[in-house]
């Protein structure tokens, strides 16, 4: 698993940083369930003067292994607890992607 932070992220609300580090945690949990063959999560976190962006990659098989859970529902209602929002897709070709975006100031919107 590769992890990237950007440095300028130690003065978030605590309200953001919990919600990027669970959506984290969620999305790499979602790639080791279900990515079949996976040999890589990337997971990357970046932020503007407004808002914090999460990316979750992995290069698996997206066929399921397992019933579909609530997991990405219940990311995207965290997100837009704070007015965020949060999306999961399949990669052209192998993997999925999980993008989130956050207000910096953890306001809803």
């Amino acid at each position: 698993m590769e992890v990237r932070v950007d440095d300028g992220l130690d003065d978030l609300p605590p309200e953001v940083a919990a919600t990027v580090h669970r959506l984290a945690r969620e999305a790499v949990t979602n790639a080791r369930r279900h990515a079949r063959g996976a040999t890589r999560v990337r997971v990357r976190v970046t932020a503007d003067d407004t808002s914090v962006h999460l990316r979750v990659a992995d290069d698996g098989d997206p066929a399921p292994r397992r019933p579909a859970g609530y997991g990405i529902t219940g990311m995207a209602e965290r997100a837009a607890l704070l007015g965020g929002t949060c999306e999961a897709a399949p990669n052209p070709g192998r993997g999925w992607t999980v993008t989130a975006r956050l207000p910096r100031s953890g306001a809803a919107a």
